[in-house]
């Protein structure tokens, strides 16, 4: 499943992400410490932390290094809800039709 560009990417703390350009000191490593609008990051070499609009740092992340903690449980979450979807959409058995019996109509037999 190809994900659209536009749609905000799931971050977690501890996520290490890989940056498309290297800091100064030659990393491109920088791991997730605090999220909101802005995203906390800080350099896996010298430790420098920065702050980056969610839109930038999805604009320049090149690719998830490993996921934070919360990754796993989000993942939990969702595959037991699509579960719960598939259980949804699956067609209930139709309810069985009375027979007509001939006592059941009138006197005339209508």
């Amino acid at each position: 499943m190809e994900q659209d560009r536009d749609a905000p990417v799931a971050l977690f703390l501890d996520d290490i992400v890989r940056l498309r350009k290297p800091h100064p000191c030659g990393s491109f490593e920088w791991t997730v410490v605090r999220l909101g609008a802005d995203i906390g990051l800080t350099c896996k070499v010298c430790g420098r932390r920065v702050l980056l609009p969610r839109r930038e740092l999805q604009r320049r992340t090149r690719l998830f290094v490993s996921r934070g903690s919360g990754f796993a449980a989000a993942q939990r979450l969702i595959a037991e809800q699509d579960a719960v979807d598939a259980q949804a959409r699956e067609p209930a058995a139709p309810d069985p039709q009375p027979a007509t019996t001939t006592s059941e109509t009138g006197p005339n037999g209508i």
